[in-house]
C-alpha cells in the first residue's frame, strides 16, 4: 500500500468511527465549528519505518481527533464527553483494531465566547503501546 493510499484507508477508518456519534467533522484545526458536538481530525506526524541505508520503506502517521462539547451551561459537560469517547472508541476498536493510547480533556473557548470540553485523542502514535 503506497504512503497516500494508506492516508485515506486510516482517515476512512477514523471518520468511519466517528460517524454513528458525531455529524459534524472537520479536517481543519482552525476551523471554527458551527454546531457541537463536532470532531475534528487532523494529520499530527509521520515517522519513517523500515529504514534501509538510502531511505524509510514505510512511514507510521499519527493522527489527533478533537472531540468538542457544549460545557457552557450544561450540567455535566464530562459525562457527555467522556460517553461520546467511549462511542468513538468501541467503534474505532472494532475497525481499526486498535485503541487509543493517548487521550487529554481540558477546557477552552471557541468564537472567544462558547465554553466548550475538549477531548484530544492522539490516534496511531508510534513507541506509544498499540502503535509500536
Amino acid at each position: 500500500m503506497i504512503n497516500l493510499d494508506r492516508f485515506k484507508h486510516q482517515r476512512g477508518i477514523i471518520v468511519q468511527s466517528l460517524q454513528p456519534c458525531i455529524q459534524n467533522i472537520l479536517f481543519n484545526k482552525d476551523s471554527i465549528p458551527k454546531t457541537l458536538p463536532c470532531a475534528i481530525v487532523i494529520l499530527d506526524a509521520e515517522d519513517g519505518i523500515k529504514g534501509t541505508s538510502r531511505q524509510f520503506t514505510s512511514t507510521e502517521i499519527a493522527w489527533t481527533v478533537y472531540l468538542i462539547v457544549n460545557a457552557q451551561n450544561m450540567e455535566d459537560p464530562d459525562l457527555d464527553l467522556y460517553a461520546l469517547k467511549e462511542k468513538f472508541r468501541e467503534t474505532y476498536l472494532n475497525l481499526a483494531n486498535r485503541d487509543i493510547p493517548h487521550i487529554e480533556y481540558y477546557t477552552s473557548r471557541i468564537d472567544g465566547t462558547r465554553l466548550v470540553r475538549i477531548a484530544k485523542l492522539d490516534l496511531l502514535k508510534s513507541g506509544s503501546g498499540t502503535a509500536s
